[in-house]
């Protein structure tokens, strides 16, 4: 027996941008590590905040690609040259100033990096989850494959024995039609 009325498929995408965002920024426990690190690094000195400034924002801005870590090339560098100050011998005042500037300039970058990314990535799920929010219920059935579309329709219908499973191709789908645009253009990493 069919039900009288027809669920919408919206009830199954759930929060598209909110999605990116968790798998695009770092959780919460990773924040708070990453504040410890660096100020702790800050009761040291200088270069040392530096240092972990630039391991941290390493983790923020590569966090979506966290199983093959990486540093960038820019921090590597950064890191090198901090670390060649640390042990040469300082013979004047002015090595000293300049290895100070070089901390501070480094600083600001690490720290620039990572809000840019936090920012862009805020950006992205907001157009991501608007893209989602404009399809109707017959935009979501032509995003979807014969088998899932008809899975869907019967779902409307009070079916939900396939729920858990078409919740994932719809998220999946609706993903990948918002993202479509954005990787024409060119502002998604893929």
């Amino acid at each position: 027996m069919e039900a009288t009325y027809k669920r919408s498929l919206r009830q199954l995408v759930g929060p598209v941008g909110v999605g990116y965002l968790r798998r695009a920024v770092p959780p919460g426990w990773v924040w708070a590590g990453l504040a410890v690190l660096v100020a702790a690094a800050c009761l040291i000195e200088l270069p040392a905040t530096a240092a972990a400034a630039l391991v941290a924002s390493a983790v923020v801005v590569h966090w979506p690609r966290r199983k093959r870590p990486s540093l960038g090339y820019w921090r590597v560098m950064g890191l090198l040259v901090l670390a060649l100050l640390a042990w040469a011998p300082e013979p004047d005042l002015l090595s000293h100033w300049f290895e100070h500037g070089l901390a501070v300039a480094l600083l600001a970058l690490a720290g620039g990096s990572a809000l840019t990314h936090v920012l862009q990535a805020r950006r992205l799920s907001r157009r991501l989850q608007h893209a989602a929010d404009a399809m109707d219920d017959h935009s979501l059935l032509a995003l979807l494959p014969g088998e899932a579309a008809s899975l869907a329709q019967r779902w409307r219908a009070g079916d939900d024995s396939h729920a858990n499973e078409l919740a994932v191709v719809m998220h999946l789908a609706v993903m990948h039609a918002a993202l479509a645009p954005q990787m024409q253009a060119g502002a998604v990493d893929a």
